[in-house]
């Protein structure tokens, strides 16, 4: 072989062997470049779910936060109602002074135990019924009692409130649930009728 042909062929496996390399290097190159595109996209689905997650307790609490306030709101608003309900029945009571009141009196006189009753309060626009009732007690006069009475026995340890008051507190657990209804009944109704 010629020196010329020598360096040929020593020219070509030269350019065939840096090709093999940069075919290798490519090929590592590309290797590496895929790696680092699956790494990032590895990285960014960790990522989007961490974030995911992340949005989903902030919704969860603060959904959390919004329906405990939301009760604290209806709470409030149940206990304001319950209050103004309270306040227009005890209003309210004086009705039940009409005229048959005195049969509502002596109801009332005749629910209490028998006893020698020593102190007697009553309205004053009942002091005639308590006084012709129970003669040997003495009748004291309370504005604040719309109507019933309240009896005193044994110097003051034996007390017995059977006033409209009395009664009215008494009942009201019972009685609220069953109104707060009708007011939300009542304002659905004109709710949906406007």
């Amino acid at each position: 072989m010629t020196q010329a042909a020598l360096i040929e062929a020593l020219r070509r496996n030269a350019e065939r062997d840096a090709g093999a390399l940069w075919e290798v290097a490519r090929a590592r190159a590309q290797a590496r470049k895929d790696d680092a595109a699956r790494a990032i996209e590895q990285r960014r689905s960790q990522i989007v779910a961490e974030v995911a997650a992340l949005a989903a307790e902030a919704e969860r609490v603060a959904t959390a936060e919004a329906q405990r306030e939301a009760r604290r709101t209806q709470m409030a608003a149940n206990t304001a109602l319950a209050a103004r309900l309270f306040h227009l029945a005890r209003a309210s009571l004086p009705r039940f002074r009409d005229e048959n009141y005195e049969q509502l009196f002596a109801a009332l006189a005749e629910e209490l135990p028998a006893r020698s009753w020593q102190c007697i309060r009553v309205n004053p626009a009942d002091q005639r019924l308590a006084a012709a009732r129970f003669p040997q007690a003495q009748v004291a006069c309370d504005e604040a009692i719309v109507g019933g009475i309240e009896v005193e026995a044994e110097d003051g340890r034996i007390r017995i409130s059977n006033t409209l008051e009395t009664r009215l507190q008494t009942c009201w657990p019972d009685v609220l649930p069953g109104l707060i209804r009708h007011v939300f009944t009542e304002v659905s109704h004109e709710q949906s009728a406007a």
